[in-house]
């Protein structure tokens, strides 16, 4: 079973430090344990440590970190739907699915982010103008509330809003359903053009 342990835990570009109390669970029920202990305390999930800001940080509180809860539950390949727990980094899921062709339809600007990570920030990619965001493409997700129990979460509920994006203020997201895009191919064609100054490079744009 997973031990409190207290450790400073830092955001990505390690300018914020909180020193936290934390513990890091191997399976999903380990999480029940962790916040029976927290007791009255603030408890908050840790992933990868790629926030830009303090997002994740609980100086004086809990921290549970979500690195070990990486697996890949299921996977439809007729409609692209992957169930995978919150501590799956997006560089894993890109290396196990795209040789399958299929790709996250969303992605931050590192792969070491989680998903889980990603649900609470509802990140979004250089295609935001048209896939949108993260929460934009997810099915469910399974919540473990303050009080142990475990609510599968869709996106007609209240809570799945006050969720997404959330920065883990309603609970801990222990696993999630988010439906892939299909890939056709591993390579893209790129073609270069020397730009030689910047009215250039706008007229280029035009």
């Amino acid at each position: 079973m997973p031990r409190w342990a207290e450790k400073t835990l830092t955001g990505w570009g390690r300018v914020h430090r909180a020193t936290s109390m934390v513990a890091r669970p191997e399976r999903t029920n380990d999480l029940t344990r962790l916040l029976q202990e927290s007791g009255d305390g603030s408890l908050l999930a840790h992933g990868a440590g790629r926030s830009y800001g303090d997002a994740a940080l609980n100086g004086g509180g809990r921290s549970v970190l979500m690195t070990r809860l990486d697996r890949f539950l299921a996977f439809d390949p007729q409609d692209g739907l992957l169930v995978a727990e919150a501590g799956v980094t997006f560089a894993d899921t890109i290396a196990t699915f795209l040789p399958r062709g299929f790709l996250p339809p969303v992605m931050p600007g590192t792969g070491f982010a989680t998903l889980g990570g990603g649900l609470a920030n509802d990140v979004h990619g250089k295609n935001h103008h048209q896939a949108g965001s993260f929460g934009q493409h997810l099915e469910w997700f399974d919540l473990r509330l303050s009080d142990g129990e475990v609510r599968r979460v869709f996106p007609e509920s209240p809570l799945f809003k006050a969720t997404v994006g959330g920065v883990g203020l309603t609970g801990v997201v222990q696993s999630l359903c988010l439906r892939l895009r299909p890939a056709p191919s591993n390579a893209v064609v790129v073609r270069k053009r020397r730009i030689a100054d910047l009215d250039h490079f706008l007229d280029a744009f035009e």
